[in-house]
């Protein structure tokens, strides 16, 4: 780092790239003025850097990959300093502006090159002491979800999935509680209010390691420490228990009824499909903390046995000549017309049909193998039929 320039006396604070030495790092003038370190050219006479000043929020983001490092030196929150230091110790370092546009090509990264670490952009989440210990302090039951998402350096989430995700959690709750009050529950409709008033989730904070919800009851516990709350706590962990036998955990599925074993499949489904490893844990004024730990891998075999254990409700075959409106290969979606009928298919496409579905064409027709499934949409107790893609080909025969 430079001695005796404009930039004054510097702190290393971070290193992100170390080749021979660091090559691009942080560091923090006496004044808390953090600047991202990049190597720029090794000269004869001695090395060229560019000292980029960035905040905190600037700097989490190229830490974890968000902006590009060239990105940050060509758009700079303020002036960039290109420092030079020889290589004769005894000769003066020098620091001094230098416009964006006066910047050597040569110096810069390549456009691609982004870093990638894991960056701590919300509060870091509190031990599992402290959720214990708020439960008491405000008479209810206390719920963490930690989800650990693969392709995300930072301490965000993709607001859909985590919406989808509180979604059936809320779902799954209201499912439970109705399961645990009523002898026999309706397989559809509403579910009471009565049920429902009791079964509510507040989301109290968000923290990071990975990425953290912070839930917790709308309505405190009896003074016994009871709640129905409570009661669906104690089962959602008791069924989330990997340890379970399949017997045992067919038993319990059947305790709490068809709607509301659904509802715990769709909800183990959503964690699967996160892709990461999932934990889910709780505390109550009587309920002891307690976690359990679901990594990505046995989630995926969990969320399959549960499938066998808790049947779709009715799956119906459909076949015949469609025209492809719209594919897309990343999500692995489809969207097929039946012309004569005029009935349009969305759907995911299956394994099975993969090979020839990457290749194929918008607009044209196939003969085509769809499966409706169609369920019981737990939020609201309607039927709702969602469709994949078994099988494709070209009329012609030929495989595109």
């Amino acid at each position: 780092m430079p001695r005796n320039t404009i930039l004054g006396e510097l702190k290393m604070q971070e290193p992100y790239v170390y080749y021979d030495g660091p090559r691009v790092f942080s560091c923090t003038s006496l004044t808390d003025q953090t600047y991202l370190a990049v190597w720029a050219e090794e000269g004869d006479e001695g090395d060229e850097w560019l000292y980029v000043p960035v905040s905190q929020a600037r700097l989490n983001m190229v830490r974890s990959g968000g902006i590009a490092l060239r990105s940050a030196i060509e758009s700079p929150e303020g002036f960039v300093f290109q420092v030079s230091l020889p290589h004769d110790v005894d000769e003066q370092d020098a620091a001094k502006p230098i416009r964006v546009v006066d910047i050597p090509e040569e110096w810069l990264p390549e456009s691609d090159f982004s870093l990638d670490l894991p960056t701590h952009t919300l509060p870091v989440a509190e031990p599992e002491e402290v959720i214990e210990s708020k439960a008491h302090q405000e008479s209810r039951t206390r719920l963490r979800l930690r989800v650990a998402l693969p392709r995300f350096a930072r301490s965000e989430a993709p607001a859909r999935a985590i919406g989808g995700l509180l979604l059936q959690t809320q779902s799954v709750y209201d499912n439970f509680g109705y399961a645990l009050t009523e002898e026999n529950p309706s397989p559809k409709g509403k579910i009471p209010a009565e049920v429902t008033g009791q079964t509510a989730i507040a989301m109290v904070g968000a923290a990071a390691s990975s990425f953290v919800l912070e839930l917790a009851s709308n309505e405190l516990d009896d003074l016994l420490g009871d709640s129905l709350f409570t009661r669906t706590t104690s089962k959602l962990l008791e069924l989330l228990d990997l340890s379970l036998e399949y017997p045992a955990l067919s038993e319990k599925l059947a305790e709490i009824k068809p709607r509301a074993a659904k509802s715990f499949r769709s909800l183990v489904e959503r964690f699967a499909e996160t892709g990461g490893d999932v934990t889910v844990a709780a505390a109550g004024t009587r309920l002891t903390y307690t976690a359990r730990e679901l990594p990505a891998e046995k989630l995926e075999e969990f969320a399959k046995t549960l499938k066998r254990l808790v049947p779709e409700e009715q799956v119906e075959e459909v076949r015949g000549r469609m025209r492809l409106f719209k594919i897309d290969t990343d999500r692995r979606t489809f969207g097929f017309r039946n012309e004569s009928a005029d009935v349009d298919y969305e759907g995911a496409i299956d394994d099975a049909a993969w090979p020839q579905a990457s290749h194929a064409t918008a607009q044209e027709n196939y003969d085509v193998l769809i499966l409706g499934t169609t369920v019981i949409d737990e939020t609201v107790g309607e039927r709702k039929t969602t469709y994949r893609l078994m099988q494709m080909s070209h009329p012609s025969g030929e495989v595109r």
